[in-house]
């Protein structure tokens, strides 16, 4: 098993490196996924400011600290002290546009999780086909989530089923935690649909509040549950897979 990168601060930088670029793409479909469906329901407000695309680049505002934080610098910190990148972007959306404000919304927010699902299926595929042309010529992968390994093949194929492998990670985890019931979350704009009037108001009066809603529940709740989704993706399924296609 042949180990190709530098190691800075015990982090693998080509790992580092390929976690990057998923994030990167996987922005361009999570809010390529809103924006161009908030214009399909009426709403050009994304479209008028460039970002019906799937682009990464286009959801970066330049001349926003914001989101030159949580677009860029965040997801660079969090793959050097967690081994992968997390971060955030937003696309502006006005409901009052759409020819059903609430369940269009809900359209909408549905839109960037589909995105994830789009990602994830291509990482699934382009990694079975890079299994299968390994497998053909005799050599043989070695998958990590953290640590790249050329493995017995090429480097040009290694880098490939990494790439796929944690492009098909990044947004099922992405797709799942944005799925999530809470106030400024993608989840959150789906339930507000089903909510009564009652239940709208109290979840109106909980939105200033929803990064810590978030935060506490990812954190005391759903950390578990998210790491063994993690696990799974990145080791079950995937030994399955290649055993799969390897045959």
């Amino acid at each position: 098993m042949n180990h190709l990168a530098v190691s800075i601060a015990g982090v693998d930088m080509t790992s580092a490196l390929l976690w990057l670029i998923c994030w990167f793409l996987t922005i361009g479909l999570h809010e390529g996924g809103h924006a161009w469906m908030a214009w399909w329901r009426g709403d050009d407000t994304a479209y008028m400011l460039g970002k019906r695309s799937i682009n990464p680049v286009r959801h970066i505002d330049k001349g926003n600290n914001m989101s030159l934080f949580g677009v860029v610098l965040l997801p660079v910190i969090t793959v050097f002290t967690m081994g992968w990148p997390i971060g955030f972007a937003w696309v502006p959306v006005n409901p009052g546009k759409m020819r059903h404000p609430l369940r269009d919304n809900a359209f909408v927010a549905l839109a960037g999780p589909g995105g994830n699902l789009v990602g994830a299926i291509a990482g699934a595929l382009v990694l079975a086909l890079a299994i299968f042309l390994v497998g053909t010529t005799g050599g043989s992968l070695a998958l990590h989530p953290f640590e790249f390994h050329v493995g017995q093949t090429s480097t040009a194929l290694a880098l490939l089923a990494h790439l796929a492998y944690r492009m098909m990670l990044i947004n099922i985890l992405l797709g799942v935690i944005n799925l999530m019931p809470i106030p400024g979350i993608d989840g959150g704009a789906v339930l507000y649909y089903f909510l009564n009037h009652r239940g709208r108001e109290i979840f109106n009066s909980l939105r200033p509040y929803g990064i810590i809603i978030f935060v506490l529940v990812v954190w005391f709740l759903l950390s578990k549950p998210i790491g063994m989704l993690f696990l799974f993706f990145a080791s079950d399924f995937t030994i399955w897979l290649m055993n799969l296609v390897g045959k």
